[in-house]
C-alpha cells in the first residue's frame, strides 16, 4: 500500500479495516438494506483521519444522508433482532445550540464497538439570530461545516472509498497543514471550542496551523466567545486531551501565544485584576520545565500521576494566592481546577497538597545535603521527611520532583510583593542546580531521595 510522508506521519492511500470494523460496517449496511431505507452510510471525521495515518481509532462516527441517528439506531436493532442477535438501546444526546452543540447524536453498541450516529447537516441563520437552524444536508455541506479539512473526510461504507468533498483535505493531511474548510473566523464563531481543538491537533500530529487560523483564534471576538459560549466541561475535556498527549507544554504554550490562557485557566473573579492577562507566561515556563524534568529523570509515572505533576507545575506560580469561598480561604489553583476546568476533586486536592508542602520539602532536602544554616542530624532529617511524606501521602515522589522547579525565576509567587513572596534559602537553592542539565537533574533527584531514605 502506498504512503505519503508528512512531519511525523505516514498517510495511506486507502483505509485498511480491522476485522472488527469490517464486521461492524457489514452489519450497518445489512441493517440499511433490511430496512429498505436506501441510506448511504459514511464514517466521518477523526476516525477517517486516524485510519489514513495508520492509527487505530475507536471514535467511530457514522453520518447518515436521509434519517436521524436515533431512527437508524432503531433500524439497526430491528435487523439484529431479526437475526437473533443482541440489541442495545441507543442513548440520545440532544442538541444544545446555546453551548455550540448543534447536532442530536445517537450512541449505541453494535457487535463489540461503540458508534455515534448523526445525520449529515446544513445550517441556515435567521436574521439577528446566532443560533443556526439545522437541516439535512449534502455531504459537501456537511464537510464544509466541520472544524478542519483533515477532519472533513468521509469513508463511504457503501462504496468502500474515501471522499474528499472540500478538495483539499487529503492534500492538507499529506502536507501536515491544519486549516478550516470555511474562513476560520466563521468556523470558530460556529463553535469557539474549535480553537482549542486546533491547538490539540497541531501539537498531537505536528500539524502546521494555517496563519489565518492563528489570526482568527487570537481575535478578541473568539476569545470572548470561548469564555462565554462554551461550557467549562467541554473546555476541560479538550485540555485533558492535551495533557494526555505527548507534549502538553507545547499545547499550553500555543494557548498562551494565542492569548487564550486566561480564558482557559480562568482565576477567581476577585484575583483577575491582580493577575491581569499575562500570568500565563510564567505558568507556561514552569510546565515546560516540568515536562523536560520528567523526560530527563525517566521516572515511571501513571497517566494520572503525570497529569497531576504537570498541573501542579503549571500552577506553581499561583501557590501563594487564595480567594474567599463561604468565609474560608481557598487556594486559587483549586478554583481553576474545579470551576474553570471542571476536573476531578482528587486533582484539586492533590495540587493543593503539593503546593502547600513543596517549600517545606525543599527545606528538608536542603538540610539533608548539609546546606542549611542550622544543620539537622540525619535522624532529624529523616523524621521530618517522614512527616512530609505522611502529609503528601502517595504524592510524595511528585513533591520531590516539584522541588527543583522552585529555583526557576518563573516560580516566583505571583500577586505578592517581593518581600512577602520570599520563601527562604532552601526554596532558592532547591534542586541544587535545577533542571538545566539532563543527567545532572536525574542524579540530584536520586541523591535527594537516597539521602532521606537512609
Amino acid at each position: 500500500m502506498a504512503t505519503h510522508t508528512v512531519p511525523g506521519n505516514a498517510v495511506q492511500d486507502r483505509i485498511n479495516l480491522s476485522s472488527e470494523e469490517r464486521a461492524l460496517f457489514d452489519t450497518l449496511l445489512a441493517a440499511a438494506n433490511f430496512a429498505g431505507s436506501n441510506t448511504v452510510l459514511r464514517a466521518a471525521g477523526g476516525w477517517v483521519r486516524d485510519k489514513l495515518l495508520g492509527l487505530e481509532s475507536k471514535d467511530i462516527d457514522i453520518a447518515l444522508d436521509n434519517m436521524l441517528g436515533k431512527d437508524f439506531a432503531d433500524k439497526v436493532n430491528e435487523y439484529l433482532a431479526s437475526q437473533g442477535k443482541a440489541t442495545h438501546t441507543a442513548a440520545v444526546i440532544h442538541s444544545n445550540p446555546e453551548q455550540s452543540k448543534h447536532l442530536e447524536t445517537a450512541r449505541m453498541k453494535v457487535n463489540s464497538l461503540w458508534i455515534d450516529l448523526v445525520n449529515l447537516r446544513s445550517e441556515t441563520y435567521a436574521d439577528g439570530s446566532r443560533i443556526p437552524k439545522m437541516e439535512f444536508g449534502t455531504p459537501l455541506q456537511d464537510a464544509m461545516r466541520r472544524d478542519f479539512t483533515v477532519n472533513s473526510l468521509f469513508y463511504n461504507l457503501n462504496e468502500d472509498t474515501v471522499e474528499d468533498y472540500t478538495g483539499t483535505s487529503l492534500d492538507d493531511l499529506r502536507r501536515g497543514v491544519l486549516r478550516t474548510p470555511l474562513p476560520p473566523q466563521e468556523t470558530f464563531k460556529d463553535d469557539p471550542l474549535r480553537v482549542m481543538r486546533a491547538v490539540r491537533f497541531a501539537t498531537r500530529f505536528n500539524f502546521a496551523p494555517d496563519p489565518a487560523i492563528l489570526a482568527a483564534a487570537s481575535s478578541e471576538e473568539v476569545r470572548q466567545a470561548l469564555g462565554s459560549k462554551v461550557s467549562r466541561e467541554r473546555i476541560g475535556t479538550e485540555l485533558e486531551g492535551m495533557f494526555s498527549g505527548t507534549s502538553p507544554a507545547a499545547a499550553v504554550r500555543l494557548l498562551h501565544q494565542l492569548c487564550l490562557f486566561p480564558q482557559v485557566f480562568t482565576p477567581p473573579p476577585q484575583l483577575q485584576q491582580l493577575l491581569g492577562n499575562d500570568f500565563g507566561g510564567p505558568c507556561t515556563e514552569l510546565l515546560e520545565a516540568g515536562q523536560a524534568l520528567l523526560q530527563e529523570v525517566g521516572l515511571q509515572l501513571s497517566e494520572e500521576e503525570r497529569r497531576l505533576f504537570l498541573l501542579a507545575a503549571l500552577l506553581l506560580p499561583l501557590r501563594r494566592l487564595s480567594y474567599t469561598l463561604k468565609n474560608k480561604q481557598q487556594p486559587a489553583s483549586s478554583f481553576i481546577i474545579r470551576e474553570s476546568l471542571k476536573w476531578r476533586v482528587k486533582e484539586v486536592e492533590g495540587v493543593a497538597a503539593l503546593h502547600a508542602h513543596v517549600v517545606g520539602l525543599a527545606q528538608v532536602l536542603h538540610d539533608v545535603r548539609g546546606a542549611g544554616a542550622v544543620q539537622s542530624s540525619p535522624e532529624q532529617a529523616r523524621v521530618q521527611f517522614g512527616r512530609t511524606i505522611r502529609q503528601l501521602k502517595q504524592h510524595w515522589k511528585l513533591g520531590v520532583l516539584l522541588v527543583p522547579l522552585l529555583q526557576l525565576p518563573a516560580a516566583a509567587p505571583l500577586g505578592l510583593e517581593p518581600t512577602a513572596a520570599a520563601e527562604g534559602p532552601a526554596a532558592a537553592a532547591a534542586g541544587g542546580g535545577g533542571s538545566e542539565g539532563g543527567g545532572a537533574a536525574e542524579g540530584q533527584l536520586q541523591q535527594q531521595v537516597d539521602a532521606v531514605q537512609g
